[in-house]
C-alpha cells in the first residue's frame, strides 16, 4: 500500500521529522482559503500514488489566493499518469539551498532494510546517482538489532558534514528508521530532504509504502484497498483476477492473444464485492484503459460477491466495457447477476480475453 504524500508527511511529523506547513484541499475553494492562511502564496501538489509529478505539471507555485483557486480547479480536473487527483496538498513555498536524498528499501538478498543517503537529491536523483555514484551511501540494517547510532551518523555525514546540519540529519535518519519499523514499511523515501533559508531542514516530499500483509496492524490507515495488489502498465486492456498466479497468467494471455495489459491487479482470495468495486475504480482511473477483463476462478472467493461488485460499479455509470470469466464457487448464481446487467461473461479465460482485446481495439 502506497500512502499519498500528505499521509506520509503526517506520519513523519509524528516522529519529529519536519515538513513544510500545509493542509489538504479537496476543492478550489479550500485551496484559496489555505493559501490565504499561508500568507498569500503556496505550492499546489496533486496527491496521486506516483512520483515525478513536477515533470508532468502536477506541482505548481502560485502567487495569490485567486491564482491558487484557478490552478487548483485545473489540477483537480486533470489526469496524471492515469490518476485523477481527489485532493491537493497546499504548502508554504520555501527557498531551498541544498537538496539531499534519504530512503530505505527492503533488500531480500541480505534480509535487511537497506538505507540509502546521497548529498545530491531532487527531481533528477536517478540521473545524479549515475553521474555521481560516489555521492551514494548504502547501509544495511539488521531488523533484529535495529539501526545503531553510528549507522545514522554515517548516513547523515554522507549528506552534509557541517556540524549543525549533521546533527539534525542524524536525528531524521534515526526517526525514519523508527517509521519503517513501526509501520512495516518495505520502501520509504524523503526526496528532497532540503536545507532551506534560515537553516531549516525539511522533508519537501515523502513516500511510504507499507506491506499489505501488515495492514491489519494499522487500522488508522483505513486498511488499504482490502488486499488489492495493483501495478500500472502501458497497455489498454485492464486486467483483474483473484490470486497473484492467476493475475499473472491473465496478463500473459492478453499478450499471447495479441493485446497489451494495462495493469496487474490481484484482488486476493476471499475478495468481497467492495474489493472488486474498488479494484474496478482503480483500473478504470487509467485513461488508457479501453476494456477490462476479469478472470476469476472462485474457491475462497465467492462468484456472487464478484458479480455484486461488478454490478455496483456499472450502476455508477461505467462506460468502459467489461468482460468476465466466472468459474467455481458461486459462479452459477453470479452469472445470473451478470446477465441482469448485460455484462459479457464466459466460462473459459481465452474467450473472455479475446473479447476484451477486440473491444479495446488492440
Amino acid at each position: 500500500m502506497r500512502l499519498l504524500e500528505y499521509k506520509s508527511k503526517g506520519i513523519l511529523r509524528q516522529y519529529g521529522i519536519p515538513t513544510p506547513k500545509g493542509e489538504v484541499a479537496f476543492s478550489p475553494e479550500e485551496a484559496v482559503e489555505i493559501t490565504e492562511r499561508l500568507g498569500g502564496k503556496s505550492v499546489l501538489k496533486v496527491q496521486i500514488p506516483a512520483g515525478r509529478r513536477g515533470k508532468v505539471g502536477g506541482i505548481k507555485l502560485v502567487g495569490s489566493p485567486q491564482e491558487a483557486g484557478s490552478i487548483a480547479k485545473h489540477l483537480l480536473s486533470t489526469t496524471f499518469y492515469g490518476f485523477k487527483p481527489e485532493c491537493l496538498l497546499v504548502e508554504e513555498p520555501v527557498d531551498v539551498m541544498e537538496e539531499y536524498y534519504l530512503g530505505a528499501i527492503v533488500d531480500r538478498s541480505s534480509r535487511s532494510l537497506t538505507f540509502i543517503s546521497s548529498s545530491k537529491g531532487g527531481m533528477n536523483v536517478e540521473e545524479m546517482a549515475k553521474e555521481y555514484p560516489e555521492s551514494v551511501l548504502k547501509v544495511s540494517i539488521d531488523p533484529f538489532i535495529g539501526m545503531q547510532p553510528y549507522q545514522s551518523r554515517m548516513l547523515a555525514k554522507n549528506m552534509n558534514e557541517s556540524t549543525d546540519i549533521w546533527k539534525t540529519l542524524t536525528k531524521i535518519v534515526l526517526s525514519l528508521w523508527k517509521v519503517a519499523d513501526d509501520y512495516d514499511s518495505f520502501m520509504l523515501e524523503i526526496n528532497p530532504l532540503a536545507v532551506c533559508e534560515g537553516g531549516r531542514v525539511l522533508a519537501l516530499d515523502a513516500r511510504i509504502e507499507i506491506d499489505d500483509n501488515a495492514l491489519f496492524r494499522h487500522p488508522e490507515l483505513g486498511g488499504g484497498e482490502e488486499g488489492l495488489a495493483y501495478v500500472e502498465l502501458d497497455g489498454n486492456v485492464g486486467t483483474m483476477a483473484n490470486g497473484a498466479g492467476l493475475a499473472m497468467a491473465t496478463m500473459d494471455l492478453v499478450y499471447l492473444l495479441g493485446g497489451k495489459p494495462a495493469n496487474f491487479c490481484d484482488v486476493g482470495g476471499g475478495a468481497s464485492a467492495e474489493a472488486v468495486f474498488k479494484a474496478l475504480k482503480r483500473i478504470t482511473s487509467n485513461s488508457r484503459v479501453k476494456s477490462v477483463v476479469i478472470n476469476t476462478l472462485c474457491g475462497i472467493t465467492n462468484g456472487i460477491e464478484v458479480a455484486k461488485g461488478i454490478k455496483r460499479f456499472l450502476e455508477e455509470g461505467c462506460t468502459v466495457p467489461i468482460v468476465v470469466r466466472l468459474a467455481g464457487n458461486g459462479a452459477e448464481e453470479g452469472s445470473k447477476i451478470l446477465e441482469e446487467t448485460g455484462v459479457i461473461h464466459y466460462s473459459e479465460p481465452e474467450e473472455a480475453v479475446k473479447e476484451a482485446i477486440r473491444l479495446a481495439g488492440a
